[in-house]
């Protein structure tokens, strides 16, 4: 027995099981009746048995053709919902998008972006993961997310990178502090101030500390993980910190202050990372093209 049936043979075998006759299911079959007969006829061969009983006037299933008409169905069936479902998938019905991405972005500015994909396609299922640059790449890695969005380009044998834009970095301070009178603070005016860290794994401490170098600043012996943290450490005297534009949200708190840092170099890169080589869903690639084509976030405010 043969067992690599195409469709075309078991759509052939449904059109003759309804029509019940040669020359309607070669109509439908958009063939001769001729070619149809030799379709039937090698499916039966294919198959090992007789399914059909047909005479001049009747065709009908055999036992073994009422066998066969059980799976013919369910395999035409479910070939028919794989077809719809990719079909709402094309047509952005249906879908899911799932993005890895750090805190400080999660905030407020990709929840914006998301509300902004939602209202366009309402039905596609949407997914945010909020977690350290690290685990966002893993997640990319192991298929849980479709792409992450970070502060630092993936390894270029594992990912495609977009830069998306750069953010400012802010000094976070008192309001009673002399630097939170400037529209704007140098490098050089940070000169011996005490700096509360964001942790040294982290991009932020990684990206800044080349750059706070030179200023001399002081360890308050603090080290952090979450942007809340760095707020309520300032906030309660500790010194000074500098944190990411899209991280002044998460450092609000009465009395603190929010400057942008004049430097060039004061910059953190948002990039958007997927795994390389390997094709996105319908519905995440519609979402990375709009992230792509988006306009770049307006800066933060300067007061948290």
């Amino acid at each position: 027995m043969n067992h690599n049936l195409t469709g075309r043979a078991i759509d052939a075998f449904l059109a003759l099981e309804e029509t019940r006759r040669f020359a309607l299911a070669a109509k439908r079959c958009h063939v001769s009746p001729s070619t149809f007969s030799q379709m039937i006829a090698r499916l039966e061969d294919q198959v090992g048995a007789r399914l059909f009983d047909r005479d001049t006037r009747n065709v009908s299933l055999t036992p073994e053709g009422e066998v066969f008409s059980v799976g013919a169905h369910r395999i035409a069936a479910e070939i028919r919902s794989s077809l719809s479902e990719l079909m709402d998938r094309a047509s952005h019905r249906r879908g899911r998008v799932a993005v890895a991405v750090t805190p400080s972005l999660a905030a407020d500015w990709l929840p914006r972006r998301l509300a902004e994909f939602r209202a366009s396609y309402p039905d596609i299922d949407l997914r945010m993961h909020d977690g350290t640059t690290d685990r966002c790449m893993e997640m990319v890695l192991r298929g849980e997310a479709d792409f992450g969005i970070s502060a630092q380009r993936g390894r270029e044998a594992e990912f495609d990178n977009v830069l998306l834009f750069q953010e400012r970095y802010y000094v976070i301070c008192a309001e009673g502090d002399a630097l939170a009178q400037r529209k704007g603070v140098k490098l050089t005016d940070l000169r011996h101030r005490t700096f509360v860290h964001m942790v040294r794994t982290g991009t932020v401490r990684q990206q800044m500390m080349p750059l706070l170098a030179s200023a001399q600043v002081a360890d308050s012996g603090m080290e952090v993980a979450n942007f809340g943290s760095v707020a309520g450490l300032v906030a309660a005297g500790f010194g000074i910190s500098i944190v990411p534009e899209h991280a002044v949200r998460l450092c609000h708190r009465e009395g603190l202050v929010a400057v942008p840092v004049q430097s060039t170099k004061a910059v953190r890169p948002v990039i958007m990372t997927r795994r390389k080589g390997l094709s996105l869903s319908v519905a995440a690639s519609a979402f990375w093209a709009q992230l792509e084509k988006g306009k770049h976030p307006a800066m933060a405010r300067r007061r948290s």
